[in-house]
């Protein structure tokens, strides 16, 4: 929601921007600043199903890293004893997150393919949604119950907001 925030008070500020330099040179007009920005933005819906699935997946991720935490302290709390004490963590909190936000995802691509208008453009949000679905849906699935370490769930976690972040950019730019 900060991000959010912060992208439309950025945009507030380059309008405004604008609208000064308009002001001060005549060359432009402060609709004309509007009417370039509107153009440069992908479409709402686009834009929504974009920040709603980025979102979807960064609160399921924190949920899996708080699972694969909690697992880890209770392996260690384990590790070497002929009786367990206490009971491995759930993973019903993120899997259930997963799900949820896999439909919501689901129903919300389709307002969004409905905005696209250009065959590359459908092509670069089908890629994105094939994508953010199996970054979703492979959540917990490297090594079984406690299979994955913290620092092994950093990696790959960067290295999938990376491949995130680049598609997103392309559904962005061929969106407009």
């Amino acid at each position: 929601m900060k991000r959010l925030m912060a992208v439309f008070l950025m945009g507030a500020t380059v309008s405004s921007i604008g609208a000064a330099a308009a002001q001060t040179r005549g060359t432009l007009n402060a609709s004309t600043v509007q009417a370039r920005a509107a153009e440069d933005a992908p479409p709402e819906a686009v834009s929504r199903y974009m920040v709603g699935t980025r979102l979807g997946y960064i609160t399921c991720s924190n949920k899996y890293r708080d699972y694969v935490g909690k697992w880890e302290r209770f392996a260690f709390a384990n590790e070497g004893q002929s009786t367990v004490t206490g009971s491995p963590p759930s993973d019903e909190d993120y899997r259930e997150c997963v799900q949820e936000t896999l439909a919501k995802g689901r129903g919300m691509y389709s307002g969004a393919a409905k905005q696209v208008t250009t065959a590359s453009s459908r092509a670069a949000l089908k890629d994105y949604q094939t994508a953010w679905e199996s970054s979703l849906t492979t959540l917990g699935r490297t090594g079984g119950a406690g299979g994955e370490k913290p620092l092994e769930y950093r990696s790959r976690q960067a290295k999938m907001q990376a491949r995130l972040d680049e598609m997103q950019r392309k559904v962005e730019a061929q969106a407009k």
